[in-house]
């Protein structure tokens, strides 16, 4: 474990912001020196070239964002990026307005925006977005 010393008139209060020290450790240690946290460091994933047209070719076969950045162990956001280097339209997922009264039955039945997430294969925030905002009308 790292030890951080402050020094003198650098308050802890300083360096916990930094390094998301717990409100609980630095009670629990009075003292100038306390053990920094373990941080995580992920390793970069290069798709090969076989892997960016598998990944293209998965999209295309109907595999959302979400599965492909499970599947080829990357972010969503990377896989969005591969493909727009590639030239594939991105499909616009997301709720038709004509499922606004489906939804606001199913969850003044008790469902929540996980299993309505689910229901129509989007993520749960997308539905609670949806859910939440004004009705969309045109003049």
């Amino acid at each position: 474990m790292n030890t951080i010393r402050t020094g003198p008139g650098v308050p802890k209060s300083l360096v916990k912001h930094d390094l998301a020290v717990s409100e609980a450790s630095e009670a629990r240690d009075s003292s100038d020196e306390f053990a920094a946290p373990r941080l995580v460091c992920r390793k970069q994933r290069l798709l090969s070239a076989d892997d960016a047209v598998r990944l293209v070719d998965g999209y295309r076969d109907g595999k959302t964002v979400y599965e492909l950045g499970r599947e080829f162990g990357i972010h969503r956001v990377t896989v969005s990026a591969h493909l727009k280097r590639a030239g594939v339209p991105m499909r616009r997922l997301g709720l038709d307005e004509s499922l606004r009264a489906e939804i606001t039955r199913l969850r003044d039945e008790g469902w929540s925006y996980a299993r309505l997430g689910e229901r129509y294969n989007v993520d749960p925030a997308t539905v609670r977005r949806f859910h939440l905002l004004p009705t969309v009308t045109t003049t």
